[in-house]
């Protein structure tokens, strides 16, 4: 999916080719290759305001000719009806194209738009079937955290066989490949309990300080908290303003509150220390 965005914003902000566009004809098309073909649909993209259909015509040829580029694309403006009807099995069909070739975040996208949707009747086995086909063909750890999230709501929903172990086993698989949103759910998890799997605050500050550590914003404000109530961690004012600080740097608004009540409490030198901690885990 992110393909089709990045290719999609990327012919928004530069023009490379200078040569007039032309209109789409099969016989013209024939003789080109699918590389060729979708920088014919790059010029009329970049035409102000964008010829979508022409944009379109081309990029279906040079999906139909091997163009992954093309195939996410033209998957994208059917789903989003630019430039054509809205029509998300036509979109599907595309992106279980470029899937083939090899780009997991199409397989991934497909299931989202069953689950959620997306122009289609919501299909929740459809969504979880693709889920598990990219995990189990790829070994993809981003579906393993797009079925963790579904597993969760019905965990919360108390939908039995209880789905809380193969939450835990798939955030712990896609925690191995650094993902701070896998030590997220997982954190959060452990601090209120789901399913059978019991709340330990042990493993929740465990979690919480993977996920603080690899610069998730949030968890940087948990630990900021913890640290200042001294739970599960040492209490230590000038580490929760370390943490604090680098959470509000990241946007997080509870870090920024954390970080404000802490100014007022240390001295001078105590918060110039937090600062330099601050500094050093930035610049490692």
């Amino acid at each position: 999916m992110r393909t089709a965005i990045v290719f999609l914003m990327w012919l928004a902000i530069i023009g490379i080719v200078s040569a007039d566009p032309q209109p789409f004809a099969p016989e013209v098309a024939n003789g080109m290759s699918a590389e060729a073909q979708r920088e014919e649909a790059e010029k009329h993209l970049q035409n102000d305001p964008p010829d979508l259909e022409e944009a379109r015509q081309w990029l279906e040829s040079a999906a139909e000719n091997g163009s992954v580029e093309a195939m996410g694309a033209v998957g994208w403006l059917y789903e989003q009806g630019l430039g054509v009807e809205p029509d998300s099995e036509r979109a599907v069909a595309f992106y279980e194209d470029a899937y083939e070739t090899g780009e997991n975040d199409y397989g991934i996208r497909i299931g989202w738009m069953y689950i959620q949707g997306f122009g289609l009747d919501p299909d929740r086995a459809q969504g979880e079937a693709w889920f598990r086909r990219v995990i189990e063909e790829r070994d993809d750890n981003q579906a393993r955290l797009a079925l963790a999230s579904v597993l969760i709501a019905d965990a919360v929903k108390n939908v039995q066989p209880d789905p809380a172990p193969e939450v835990i086993e798939l955030l712990t698989k896609a925690l191995e490949d650094d993902l701070p949103v896998a030590a997220y759910y997982l954190a959060r998890l452990y601090m209120d309990g789901l399913g059978t799997v019991a709340a330990n605050p042990e493993r929740a500050v465990h979690f919480t300080k993977i996920g603080a550590e690899a610069g998730h914003p949030e968890m940087q404000g948990w630990m900021a908290m913890l640290h200042g109530r001294g739970e599960g961690v040492s209490q230590d004012l000038i580490e929760a303003h370390k943490w604090a600080s680098l959470s509000a740097a990241g946007g997080d608004p509870v870090g920024e509150q954390i970080r404000r009540e802490l100014a007022s409490q240390l001295d001078p030198d105590d918060l110039k220390e937090a600062r330099r901690r601050a500094l050093d885990w930035l610049s490692p």
